[in-house]
């Protein structure tokens, strides 16, 4: 069985600037390999709290639709498609 996703304790944009500046600092050539290794670990667990809050927010986007009358209802967007 799969483990359990929590919700990470990081906003999606703190994510995205730490990720940033990981980046930055990997592009660097005056980091030694250990600390380059433990920056790649930092972001790979970032990239995934990142997916988490993703994965949470496509779950929550609703997608509005006018109807037959005219009127605009709300259904919610699951992975393409629309939920009646």
């Amino acid at each position: 069985m799969g483990k359990k996703q929590t919700k990470p304790s990081i906003t999606f944009e703190f994510g995205i600037q730490k990720l940033e500046q990981i980046v930055k600092d990997l592009e660097q050539n005056n980091i030694s390999l250990d600390e380059a290794l433990n920056l790649f670990g930092e972001g790979i667990e970032l990239v995934k709290q990142c997916n988490i809050l993703l994965d949470s927010a496509d779950a929550k986007v609703k997608v509005l639709l006018e109807d037959s009358m005219g009127q605009l209802v709300s259904e919610k967007f699951i992975s393409g498609e629309l939920e009646s």
